[in-house]
C-alpha cells in the first residue's frame, strides 16, 4: 500500500526562492582530512511538482516513498523510487506558508510527522496519517530548513548550525557546523550504534559534512563534495532510506529539479590532498 493515497498531477514552473531561504556564509570553518566519496545510483527528473525541499522515507509494507515538501504548490509530494514517478500528495496544514523541512519518526506503526516553516516560528506534525495538524513553537524560530528523525530526537538545521529537540522542548545548539546555510540533514547509520551520525549539506556550496554526535558534543567526521556530473546549482534535501541503504538528494539544475540516489563511503585524505579540494569551495 502506497503510503500518500491522494494522486495529484502537478505542472511543473519556475520558482523564484524566497531571499530568506538561505543565510550567511562562514568564513572560518574548515573541514577535516577525510572525505566523503558519492556514488550516483539513480537519478529522477522531478516533473510533478514545483520544487523538492527537504526529504524523508516513508518505509512500510514493503514500499518506499521519498516524501519532499513542495511549497510553492502547498503540499507535500512524494517519489516512488521503483517507478521514478510520483505516489501522491497531501496539502500542507492552512497557515504553514513556505516551508523546507520534513521528518518522520521512522514508526510505520505510529507515525509522527514535522514540517516547519521559514516564514513563522512554528513547527506542524500530525499523528493521524495528515487527517489533522497540531503546531508547537519551533526552537531555531524561523531560520529551520533540512530536519531529520534519529528515532526519539529531531535534528534541524539553524543557519550554519545544527539543533537536537523534541517537539515541545527545549532544543541544545550546535554552531558552525558548515561553511553556509544548511539545507539537507540527514541521519545515516555508523560505526558506533550508541551514538547519532549526521549528514549535512548546504544551499550554496558543494559542501556536504558528516557528524558524530555521542550524547554531549558532535566531531566532524568527514566532508566531501557534490559529484560534479549531477550539474547542481542549489542543494535543497537529504534523506537516508535503511530499506535501499542509499542516500537521496534533491536539488536544481539548470534543466529542473531532480533527486538522486547516492551511495557513499568515508575514506581518510592527506592535506594536500584536501587542500587541493578546497580551492574550489
Amino acid at each position: 500500500m502506497q503510503f500518500l493515497m491522494i494522486v495529484l498531477s502537478v505542472t511543473t514552473a519556475g520558482f523564484c526562492y524566497d531571499g530568506n531561504l538561505h543565510g550567511p556564509e562562514l568564513p572560518g570553518w574548515s573541514p577535516v582530512d577525510a572525505a566523503i566519496q558519492f556514488q550516483v545510483l539513480n537519478t529522477y527528473n522531478i516533473t510533478w511538482a514545483y520544487h523538492a525541499l527537504g526529504l524523508a522515507s516513508w518505509e512500510g509494507g514493503g514500499d518506499v516513498t521519498i516524501i519532499f515538501v513542495n511549497s510553492m504548490g502547498g503540499e507535500l509530494n512524494s517519489l516512488d523510487p521503483g517507478t521514478g514517478g510520483g505516489a501522491g500528495a497531501v496539502p500542507k496544514p492552512a497557515g504553514s506558508g513556505y516551508g523546507f523541512g520534513v521528518a518522520y519518526n521512522g514508526d510505520p506503526d505510529d507515525p509522527y510527522w514535522m514540517i516547519n516553516s521559514w516564514q513563522n516560528s512554528n513547527l506542524y506534525y500530525t499523528e493521524d496519517q495528515f487527517g489533522t495538524w497540531q503546531t508547537t513553537g519551533n526552537p531555531a524560530g524561523s531560520n529551520g530548513r533540512g530536519m531529520s528523525c534519529d528515532g526519539e530526537y529531531y535534528w534541524q538545521s539553524n543557519s550554519t548550525g545544527l539543533m537536537r529537540f523534541t517537539p515541545g522542548g527545549a532544543g541544545t545548539s550546535f554552531p558552525d557546523m558548515a561553511p553556509n546555510q544548511i539545507s539537507g540533514v540527514t541521519v545515516v547509520p555508523g560505526d558506533d550504534p550508541s551514538h547519532t551520525y549526521v549528514m549535512v549539506t548546504t544551499y550554496n556550496t558543494d559542501i556536504f559534512v558528516l557528524y558524530e554526535y555521542d550524547g554531549s558534543g558532535m566531531t566532524q567526521v568527514a566532508t566531501g563534495v557534490t559529484p560534479s556530473s549531477l550539474g547542481v546549482n542549489s542543494r535543497l534535501g537529504l534523506c537516508w532510506c535503511n530499506a535501499r541503504n542509499s542516500l537521496f538528494f534533491s536539488y536544481d539544475t539548470s534543466s529542473g529539479y531532480r533527486i538522486s540516489e547516492l551511495s557513499f563511503q568515508v575514506v581518510s585524505l592527506s592535506r594536500d590532498t584536501w587542500a587541493g579540494i578546497k580551492n574550489s569551495f
